[in-house]
């Protein structure tokens, strides 16, 4: 797909493709999770990785007749992670908090599919 640059993509033991998104949250120093009334909840940059990976599982989709014909590779059936960064960023913010802010995220995001 033209203009994208995928991470790290893998090809699965059933030969669908699998795409990693990396991000140095460590690094920069910013955080995973902000305060919201009385819950925690993922902050912009972890929705703008996020957004990053499905848009790339888009554009596989759209372009998947081509890159099958091209490359021998399964889109349809694509997937991916994005890694983000460390709990230890946010030291001040139980690790139990983070987890469950984001397992939230990823269970909206399955029941957007359906």
């Amino acid at each position: 797909m033209s203009g994208d640059e995928i991470d790290i993509p893998l090809i699965r033991g059933d030969g669908s493709l699998h795409i990693m998104e990396l991000k140095r949250a460590m690094s920069l120093r910013k955080p995973l999770v902000k305060q919201h009334r009385s819950a925690w909840v993922p902050t912009a940059d972890v929705h703008d990785a996020v957004g990053q990976a499905i848009n790339y599982l888009v554009g596989l989709d759209d372009n998947r007749q081509r890159i099958q014909r091209e490359l021998g590779i399964e889109t349809r059936r694509a997937s991916a992670v994005v890694l983000i960064g460390h709990p230890a960023v946010q030291p001040d913010v139980p690790e139990q908090d983070i987890n469950e802010a984001l397992r939230i995220l990823l269970m909206r995001l399955d029941r957007r599919e359906t």
